[in-house]
């Protein structure tokens, strides 16, 4: 098993800091602690009973899964289509362009994000709060009747929507299937 080091301990804690309030963790000085442990206490069994408090207190309380990096939520959509085109909606509320990737795969679209947490203000408390942060992930299988290379997006109101038109040519065998092809949002057509 391999060693968790001191380091990567505190970028950890800064980090799982950060995305609960929203603001920047304060400077830790390990040389020169604020409030230095009693003689006589062992520092690693410490640290480990917090750790376990710690990961008792985020699975009782849902929150491992706002601090997840696999995929905790996903987004309604709607798909559509019509004589030109195929039409692919989610409502992405909350989510920034930037944070959205679109890419296509042997006729599979794959749309990835994140809804971030983001504190109104640093004097803000929060009472409650029901959304789903974290990342997302959705697959779509495309017809073989579309242009994937051409898809175009637009963002109105918190849904994003996807447009693909259909191929005007008949249908290619699937031996001249395309690579991986990625796209972000804020670089697609519209």
């Amino acid at each position: 098993m391999a060693m968790y080091s001191y380091d990567q301990v505190l970028s950890d804690v800064r980090q799982v800091y950060e995305q609960l309030n929203g603001v920047k963790a304060p400077k830790i000085d390990p040389k020169n602690p604020r409030f230095p442990l009693p003689k006589g206490v062992d520092p690693i069994s410490l640290v480990q009973n917090e750790i376990n408090y710690l990961n008792l207190f985020l699975l009782n309380s849902g929150m491992s899964l706002r601090l997840s990096k696999v995929p905790t939520w996903m987004p309604s959509s709607e798909v559509f289509e019509t004589p030109k085109e195929y039409v692919i909606d989610l409502e992405l509320a909350g989510v920034g362009k930037d944070d959205v990737q679109i890419q296509h795969f042997n006729n599979m679209l794959i749309v990835r994000g994140a809804r971030r947490f983001s504190r109104r203000s640093e004097d803000a408390v929060y009472n409650s709060s029901d959304r789903v942060y974290g990342t997302f992930e959705r697959l779509y299988q495309l017809p073989s009747s579309v242009e994937p290379d051409r898809l175009r997006t637009s963002w109105n109101d918190g849904v994003l929507e996807i447009t693909i038109p259909k191929s005007t040519s008949p249908e290619k065998p699937d031996k001249e299937e395309k690579g991986d092809k990625r796209s972000a949002i804020g670089t697609s057509k519209t």
